[in-house]
């Protein structure tokens, strides 16, 4: 009798040092994706800030995929360029986008280390690197930003990314494509 009770406090530590492993792995991937909106009165730049703080901490790559970019973000995206950081865009064909934007985008495809991919198809804004993806409707525009009210996704969990990164892949031309 004495021997089945210890086999039963063997496997009961044993259930609780895995129930306990469980746990931390669910604590770890709270937070990992996030909804917030972005826009009026309350959060009138919540997405900005949020494009900001991704764009200035990215210290290997910065993916984009935006259907217009205006001044603003095209100076913070050269800033981070002029520091060595890739940056590959995925935007609408020049002709498709408003003529004010236009300048930009031949001011960003002459700019030696930012690559720009034209995709019609593109209708949302990501913007993503290794460890973080902001997922949004809406254009890399400040003020369209602040005036709209958006559903902001950001992802920080590693699986996902990838899977953002995957999705990515398919907008670029079949040559660009990781294998």
């Amino acid at each position: 009798m004495s021997e089945r009770i210890i086999e039963l406090r063997t496997e009961n530590s044993r259930l609780k040092k895995e129930v306990q492993n469980l746990e931390n792995k669910i604590l770890s991937l709270v937070g990992m994706i996030s909804l917030n909106s972005s826009g009026g009165s309350e959060g009138k730049n919540v997405l900005n800030e949020q494009l900001i703080n991704l764009i200035i901490s990215t210290k290997q790559q910065l993916n984009i995929v935006s259907p217009k970019i205006d001044k603003f973000y095209a100076n913070e995206i050269k800033k981070l360029n002029e520091k060595g950081v890739a940056i590959l865009i995925i935007t609408n064909d020049r002709g498709a986008i408003p003529t004010e934007f236009q300048e930009v985008y031949d001011d960003l495809k002459a700019t030696s280390g930012i690559m720009i991919i034209n995709n019609p198809n593109v209708r949302y804004l990501l913007v993503f690197n290794l460890e973080e993806a902001l997922y949004s409707g809406g254009s890399l525009v400040k003020e369209e930003l602040e005036k709209s009210i958006l559903i902001v996704t950001s992802i920080r969990e590693a699986t996902k990314l990838r899977k953002i990164a995957e999705i990515f892949s398919l907008m670029l031309p079949s040559f660009m494509r990781g294998k």
